[in-house]
């Protein structure tokens, strides 16, 4: 039902983390909770209509539409989706910073809310070409590398995410900022601009995703305990705190529901 590809192009592996390919059966329906993450996706829908509502997406069958494209943005908070019907998907999940480099206006101008229509007229028509034979991903890979742009400030950005991302370190932000050169008002909004969050809650997504990573791939069954420890949380209460406000789960509960998808790539919790 769904299946995760890597880019063939090494300039695009830098800024894209997968593609991913759903195809939905007559009749059917496919629910899943998506988590708060560092990376962003972007989706191709061909024969869909979107939904929202409360946190939750609803993409149904409708032959009328043409291609329709769904770009989120930075959700902190579980967002429910649910699939009806025969449709296809073609999403691309970008690193972070990554989908910046592909768009002359900056993120969170184009994704304000956790999931929106995107509107560019360049991608839309790119996206009316899509869905015409065996080789979408070849075609997506080719656009990309048309639309590619170099934004010295992203560099900036770059640079700040390998602090940021360090959990067991808890550099100050204000610290951070000196590191890359700029006042800390002028970072915290040049990072929001780029990244559709401020620093602060950026850290906290991606701990919790290293919490993931470190359970669910480690081949040594691990205990909350030693998560704690390894990800810099100050306890294991703060620890069952973070999890349950951007889970709704206390974290036991959280890795008994989730589920890897097509290998690590992704981690949902299938309904």
């Amino acid at each position: 039902m769904i299946k995760t590809i890597e880019p063939n192009s090494p300039i695009l592996k830098k800024y894209i983390e997968c593609f991913y390919i759903y195809e939905g059966k007559l009749n059917s329906t496919f629910r899943y909770i998506a988590f708060p993450h560092f990376n962003t996706g972007l989706s191709f829908f061909k024969g869909a209509s979107v939904h929202r509502q409360n946190w939750s997406l609803q993409i149904y069958e409708n032959t009328d539409v043409g291609v329709h494209i769904e770009i989120l943005g930075k959700y902190t908070t579980p967002v429910s989706l649910e699939y009806k019907g025969y449709l296809r998907e073609i999403s691309i999940v970008f690193k972070p910073v990554g989908l910046n480099r592909f768009f002359k206006d900056n993120y969170l101008s184009l994704a304000p809310k956790f999931s929106q229509e995107l509107t560019n007229n360049v991608w839309y028509q790119f996206g009316e070409s899509l869905f015409s034979s065996n080789d979408d991903i070849g075609k997506i890979e080719s656009f990309l590398l048309s639309q590619l742009n170099d934004d010295p400030a992203l560099s900036i950005i770059e640079k700040s995410l390998t602090l940021l991302e360090n959990g067991a370190d808890q550099i100050p932000i204000s610290t951070i900022a000196d590191t890359v050169g700029l006042n800390l008002k002028t970072f915290q909004r040049n990072f929001l601009k780029h990244m559709g969050c401020s620093p602060v809650e950026y850290r906290r997504i991606c701990r919790f995703r290293s919490s993931l990573t470190n359970k669910l791939n480690n081949t040594q069954l691990k205990n909350l305990t030693e998560i704690t420890y390894e990800e810099g949380y100050y306890d294991q209460s703060y620890l069952i705190k973070e999890f349950r406000k951007i889970t709704h789960h206390n974290p036991k509960d959280f890795f008994k529901s989730t589920s890897k998808v097509d290998g690590d790539k992704i981690i949902w919790e299938i309904k």
